[in-house]
């Protein structure tokens, strides 16, 4: 695979990314609108199906990240370039996708309709 091509790979992830970020956003605000006691973007049910399409949508993001730092670091060593800030990048790839895992399966086991507080939680 060239190089062009996995950029290509990566530049879809970010765009995907940005719109994960967005609809946390929204979710964040819609818990905000119910500890006001205010008409709510969204119902609880709707609340926890979009999460765990947030979510699961996420995990697809960071492996793909992982895919485009294990192919350009295998891109590099064709090339003989320096390996260490790949070997870092794939390492950090790894790391986010265990997050992303674990995120995924706590909302997957939540069963209570309201999960923004696990999805989002208050600092």
């Amino acid at each position: 695979m060239s190089e062009e091509k996995v950029i290509d790979i990566q530049l879809y992830a970010v765009a995907i990314s940005v719109i994960t970020t967005i609809i946390s956003l929204l979710l964040t605000y819609n818990q905000k609108l119910e500890k006001q006691n205010k008409k709510t973007i969204f119902t609880p049910k709707q609340t926890l199906k979009i999460t765990k399409i947030n979510r699961i949508t996420i995990l697809i993001v960071t492996i793909t990240f992982l895919y485009v730092n294990y192919m350009l670091y295998k891109i590099s060593k064709k090339e003989g370039e320096n390996l260490t800030p790949y070997k870092l990048q794939i390492t950090s790839s790894v790391l986010v996708t265990i997050a992303g895992i674990i995120t995924l399966y706590v909302i997957l086991q939540s069963e209570k309709e309201t999960v923004a507080d696990v999805e989002n939680p208050i600092v």
